[in-house]
């Protein structure tokens, strides 16, 4: 299988950047890029640069994750959830950052080096979008309803919406 190429920039040439332990893994890893480590206080929000910056391919997109082992360590979790890197951050200042917040009443500290994110890369379709009145579709019954019967979740909803 011929694999598509994606160019990038190490900002420390020390560090490493978007590395793989084996070729089964399916997310790339990232490390803070600190001069010194750095302590979150409990509450406190810090952006923590990640010594890269790519050129991700038009047809597709990086999404920026939280390692499972992240929160076990540190206690800290990305404001967003996860980030979106489009291929339009491409420039050779655009290092990619992660915002991470201190979840614990404790103070942690993050080193430089530290393993602290993942990458994944997937390919994006693009479509021609087409406004619709109607859809024609039977409703499904809304957030968290696969699996229920619609009839008694729109009763329970009914009864817990407060009116607009």
């Amino acid at each position: 299988m011929i694999r598509p190429v994606m160019y990038y920039k190490k900002y420390d040439k020390n560090l490493p950047a978007l590395h793989k332990d084996s070729d089964g893994n399916a997310g790339y890893d990232l490390f803070a890029r600190l001069d010194e480590p750095i302590t979150i206080q409990p509450g406190e929000v810090v952006n923590i640069p990640l010594n890269v910056a790519t050129e991700i391919p038009a047809y597709a997109v990086g999404i920026l994750c939280q390692r499972s082992s992240t929160y076990k360590k540190w206690k800290v979790k990305l404001t967003n959830g996860i980030g979106v890197i489009d291929s339009t951050y491409c420039g050779d200042g655009d290092e990619w950052i992660a915002q991470f917040k201190n979840e614990s009443n404790e103070p942690t500290t993050i080193n430089p080096g530290d393993k602290i994110c993942q990458a994944l890369f997937f390919r994006i379709m693009d479509f021609e979008l087409v406004e619709k009145d109607i859809l024609g579709n039977p409703d499904r019954g809304g957030f968290g309803t696969t699996g229920t019967n619609v009839d008694d979740l729109k009763k329970e909803m009914e009864s817990t919406t407060p009116p607009l």
